[in-house]
This record gives structure tokens, sequence and C-alpha cells, in this order.
């Protein structure tokens, strides 16, 4: 990376991270005291819409202090803070636990486990006052470079549904609003702002929409629209988007929130767009408003519609019932830490272990190098999902050394010093941990898709002198590896862990931990493997702040191009297999310290079209372990193009060492379906199916026709 681009990117994170100044705890543990007249049986939000004032109403659908929903003193509604929530919750002068990264909760497979972070991160939020939370998001990695991939789910729609709706799940029982964003096909950061993203239907139907649509089915209470147009039109002020398919075909009644800075009209926003605009009034500012009501433009109907939203997800989350502030200490607490920890051990994913050279064993003598970039720090995501934390973790070079083995930390250019070399040498073995950090890979620019300057050459480097080299990857998603692979003899993907980072490493390093996590997105051979960046800006890794600011919420500023999604559905391992493409690691992947065997599929088609099927898994190995198991269907004779396969299905499992379980699992009719773009609705295929179980998408251990 150029040294220019550098310089910007610390500029760019400086200005995310002071946005938003640390805050102190909040007192406030009074619950709203409505002043309401008495009246008719009418639901709680009309009775509020009915006796506010047109300014109270005008007021109301900005947010102000960056962060805050205003409230009505004169009727008791108090204000309602939100605060992001990639990783924890933001900006806060006290020590927040900080969760592994999105896209490692989607790595770890597990429903339960998700719905418990759901539910710590809204006890955190309870106790500092936080009413909504800003998460989770749901766009689909169309692009491996995409610098808020780490943000995000992965690749796949069925598997990003399931997290996200898992998670919303968790936080939502706890009396906190989950937004689900960004709306939609917000799939690169480059240049977001004013990036027209041009989807066919069945296209936006099949990948692009479905986590959001499972999210509104999980009952989600708040909903963030994007910054970019989609097929011409901004998402902040879609009628297709927003009114058709979300209020009208799927029913949600809840608040659609803006992303900061993302209205680009007072007219098509307030008649057809969100319900509040963040962080303050800009095209929603009363005086605009009224400008435009006089006029004819907008109607009070309208802004009366989005107030009704809005206190509609207040009451079902209780938010007028309960404390603002739930008193007690509940933040950053050692059972916070743990789960976090329990996390981030469930999501790292073992790539490669050549002659099983993992788990290390701690014999006596054991020497053990260790250097990266990442060895020494704590590498995170940039952005928005920046975490300040109060108290700085230990590194992996920290806790390797508390590990009581022989270590040696590596230092820049060790090559050039004899005594390192030698000790390269002769050591048992070399971790290398690599990969990006908060400055590399951030919201509002994307990253590179090789590994940062220098990193490759110094794994060549070792594996020249030792061939015991364990590299440890640090990313939000696939990178190169073809130029440096066939060094390392054991790889493991980390992305980001938070603090939980080196105390998780070091356990699956030495063997108190068995690594389940498996890959939530391909990892391809080469760039240009993905259709997606065929149309792709050569300069997609540059950063530049004209790009990255110019024209944020300004229609009259730079022009709206068209990025046109011309693979279609062939997104991620939907292409690799589709096109038997050779992949460097498939989707789904993940090995153990254990082997697992599939046994005895049998299948039940129902009368609707469900099919439910069931089969023995064995772990034939020695150790304890957990393998998650992955159902994919694949249409033998489609009347209409699909993908070879489609993950559909999955479940994770425990078994002790030797131990066999039978595993039941149910596929509903849907899961049968594509999109029809002449019928505008989802059909089902009328032939036969095969039904694929694995271990990846290129890993099928069982196969039956239904």
């Amino acid at each position: 990376m150029h040294w220019f681009d550098r310089i910007l990117q610390k500029l760019v994170q400086k200005k995310m991270i002071a946005m938003l100044s640390p805050r102190d705890i909040p007192t406030d543990t009074e619950p709203m005291s409505l002043v309401l007249k008495p009246g008719p049986s009418v639901p709680l939000p009309q009775r509020i819409l009915a006796e506010m004032t047109e300014d109270e109403k005008l007021n109301l659908i900005s947010g102000v202090d960056e962060f805050c929903i205003r409230g009505i003193p004169r009727l008791g509604v108090k204000p309602v803070w939100t605060s992001d929530a990639t990783m924890a919750l933001r900006g806060w002068k006290t020590n927040v636990t900080d969760f592994p990264a999105t896209i490692a909760m989607a790595a770890s497979f597990d429903r339960a486990l998700l719905r418990e972070v759901g539910k710590v991160l809204a006890q955190e939020c309870k106790s500092l006052g936080i009413g909504v939370l800003l998460g989770p998001g749901v766009n689909i990695a169309r692009l491996p470079t995409c610098g808020r991939n780490f943000e995000y789910c992965g690749e796949d729609p069925y598997l990003t549904g399931e997290v996200a709706s898992s998670y919303i799940q968790g936080v939502q029982s706890q009396g906190v609003i989950a937004t689900v964003k960004h709306f939609a096909c917000n799939n690169s950061e480059y240049d977001r702002h004013k990036c027209n993203s041009v989807v066919d239907e069945r296209t936006l139907r099949e990948i692009y929409l479905p986590p959001f649509k499972k999210a509104v089915e999980a009952g989600v209470l708040g909903l963030m629209t994007s910054y970019n147009p989609v097929n011409g039109t901004y998402c902040s002020e879609h009628p297709y988007l927003l009114g058709e398919i979300l209020r009208h075909e799927w029913g949600y009644d809840g608040m659609v929130i803006s992303d900061w800075n993302s209205l680009y009209s007072t007219v098509g926003a307030a008649c057809n767009g969100v319900d509040l605009e963040m962080p303050g009034p800009k095209w929603f500012d009363p005086k605009k408003l009224k400008k435009e009501i006089a006029a004819g433009k907008v109607s009070m109907a309208d802004i009366d519609a989005k107030l009704l939203h809005i206190f509609t997800s207040y009451e079902k989350a209780g938010l007028f019932n309960r404390q603002p502030v739930v008193p007690g200490d509940n933040v950053g607490t050692a059972e916070h830490f743990a789960l976090a920890k329990h996390l981030a051990s469930e999501s790292v994913v073992l790539l490669k272990n050549t002659g099983s050279l993992l788990p290390l064993q701690k014999k006596k003598g054991l020497v053990v190098c260790v250097g990266g970039r990442n060895a020494f720090q704590i590498p995170a995501g940039g952005g928005s999902s920046m975490v300040q934390l109060q108290q700085q973790p230990d590194n992996l070079a920290d806790q390797m050394l508390k590990e009581g083995v022989e270590v040696v930390l590596l230092p820049a250019r060790w090559w050039r010093k004899k005594a390192y070399r030698e000790k390269v040498k002769n050591c048992d073995a070399i971790i290398f941990s690599t990969g990006f950090d908060h400055f590399y890979e951030s919201e509002s620019y994307d990253r590179r898709w090789q590994l940062p300057s220098g990193e490759a050459d110094e794994m060549h480097r070792i594996a020249s002198v030792n061939a015991n080299l364990i590299v440890i990857l640090h990313g939000g998603g696939d990178l190169e590896t073809t130029s440096w692979i066939t060094c390392a003899k054991s790889v493991l993907y980390a992305f980001y862990l938070g603090s939980s980072t080196a105390p998780a490493l070091a356990d699956i390093l030495f063997g108190r931990c068995n690594p389940c996590g498996k890959l939530p997105f391909s990892m391809a051979k080469d760039f240009s493997n993905y259709r997606s960046v065929s149309n792709y800006p050569h300069d997609f890794d540059s950063v530049r702040i004209r790009r990255i600011q110019g024209g944020q919420g300004n229609p009259n500023k730079r022009f709206v191009w068209d990025m046109e999604y011309r693979e279609n559905l062939m997104v991620g391992y939907r292409l690799f297999d589709t096109e038997g493409i050779e992949v460097a690691f498939p989707f789904g992947h993940g090995l153990s310290y254990s082997t697992f065997s599939y046994a005895n599929l049998q299948l039940e088609k129902h009368q609707d079209g469900s099919v439910s099927l069931s089969f023995t898994i064995t772990n034939t190995g020695k150790v304890d372990g957990k393998e998650t198991v992955q159902v994919y269907i694949h249409e033998e004779l489609p009347a209409v193009f699909r993908p070879r396969q489609e993950l559909k299905q999955f479940e994770k499992v425990f078994l002790g060492a030797g131990a066999s379980a039978e595993v039941k699992l149910f596929l509903p009719a849907d899961a049968f379906c594509h999109y029809d773009s002449n019928a505008w609705k989802f059909v089902r295929g009328n032939g036969s199916f095969s039904l694929r179980i694995g271990s990846s998408s290129r890993d099928i251990r069982l196969q039956a026709i239904v």
C-alpha cells in the first residue's frame, strides 16, 4: 500500500474514533412516566401520537447528540439512546465486553451460543442506558475485499439469516431493540455514497434480501438503510424496497433508521423512506418539512406513520415501561468475558494441519518462536466498530510468554541477525501471526487482496530454514494465500476475536481446545476467480478523502455511477461449485484435531413438501470434538438455471472420542424454492432434488434423492 494511502487511512480512523467521545455511565433509573389524558382503549402508540403537537412530531423524527432519539418531555417520553454494536458497545468510560467480530460469530455456526451473546450485549445495553443496538449487519460478501465484511456473516444468505435471527432473538429477549442493517446491497465500501448497485430481481430475492426477511420473521424491531442507491434510487427513499417489500409484503411495522448522514432529499425520504434521520436534522429539519407540507408534497399523515413505527418498536421492546438504566454491575463482568472467550474458541478455523503439527505438545525443552505483524497487537476491524477499551488485554506474544515454554520473540528484520536465524532454525515451531487490522480493513474503504507488504516474504524466509511454520490469519474475509500457503504446515483463521484473541488461540495451539469453526466464505486461489470483480474499479484498495466523504448526504456533489451485479446468483461457492473452479479452501471448511464419519441417511417427505432427515455421525478420533454438519440441495433437472448447490440447513454436534449420535434435521418446503421473476414469487421445482450432507461444500459424505 502506498505511504500516502496509509496516512489517509490514519486520518480517516482518527476522525471516526473522535466522532464519539467516551461517555460516562448514565444514572437515570426512573422508568418513563407517560402523561396522557384518559381516553378510549386504543394502542399506546396512537394515544401518544394523538397528544403530540406538530412541532413535537417534526422534531422527533431526527436524532440529536449523535446517537440519541429525542424524547417528548411534556408527555413523559424520555430520549432513547442508540449504540454501535459490531463487537461491543462503543464509546464508554468503562471496560465493556468486546466479543469476536460478526464474521467470527458466523464461523461458529452455533445458533444457541449466538443467542446467549445477544442476551449479554443487551444486558450491557441496559446497564449503560442503551435502548437501541445498531446491529447485526447482514450484507453479503459479494466481494472478498469489502472493508466491512468483518462486520457481516459471509457469503451465504441462509447462514447469514440464521446468525442474524439468533443474535436478534437474544438481544430482544432482554427488552433492547436490535437493528438489522444495511438495507440493501451495500456490498462494498468503495464509494458507497455514489455507487448504484444494479441488481436483477431474482438475484435480489435469492441472495441479498433473504437475511433481512429472516430478521423480520425473527421479530426484529429496527432496520437501518444503506448509503447506496439500488437500481437508481437511494435506499433511504426507496418505495419498492421500503414500501412494497418491507412494509407490504413482509408486514414489517417497526422503525426504519437512516445510516448516519444517508438521506439525500426531504420529500423522497419523508414520503417513501426512513422513519428517523440520524444523527441529526438535515433533510428532516422541521423548517424544510414545514415548507414541503405547505407545498402539498409531504403530508402530516406521512409524519404520523413514521412516529407510529417508532413508538410501535418502543412498545414491543417494553421501553415505555422499563428503566432507561438498569442498576447493577453488569458490564464487562468475568462471566461476560468468559462467554466472549468461549465464542472465540468456537470460531477459529483450522484451515490446514499437515503432519498434525498442531496441537503443540508441552514437552520438556519445547522452544517456540513467535513473530508476525499481529503477534504484538490485538488486531481488529476499523471504523464505527472500533472499541476503545479502558484496559489493554494481552497480545499473542504476551500470552505465549506465560505458557511455560521457551519463547523467542522475533524482532523486525530478524533474518539479518545470525543469532535469530539460528534460533528459528533450531526451534520446535514458529508461530507467525499475520493479516489485517483496523487500518487496512475498515468501514469507508475496501482493503487489499494480498497480505500487508513483507508478510509473505517473512514466511518464505522462515520456511527456508524450518518447515514447522504455523500461520495465524486475521481478517474479515477471503485473502490471497497462493503465494505462501505451501510454506506453512498449519494455518488457523482467527478473524478478529477482540480481548479473547490471545487466550483463545493459546488454548487451540496447545490442544486445550479442539478447533471447530467453519469458513463462512470461500477462499479462492486468485482474485480474478470472483466474477463479481470483473467490473470492479481497478483502484478499489486505494484511499481518497474525496471518495470517502465527498457527496455524503449531498445529491448535487459528484455523480452516481453504476456497479452492475453481472455475476447474478454466482456469489461465492455458488460460482466455484457450479463451474468447478478449484479453490484454496471451500465454504464450510474447517478441520479438527479429531475426525468424523457419517452414515445411515434416512429421509421422510411430508405432504406440504417439507423433508425430515436423520443420519449418524461418529467421532472416529481420539479427542472430544465438534462437527458442523451441512445440508446442501441440488435440483437434478431444473426448469431454470440454479446454482449447483445451496446451503439449506446445518447443525453443530458435540461428540466425545469414539462416540456416535443421531442427527435429525428438517427442511421446510421453501428450502426447495427459487424466485420466478415472471410470476414475481418464489416457486418450488417439481422434479427431483439431491440432498447432500457433508463437512463443507466440497466434502459431501452422504447423498439421497427426494
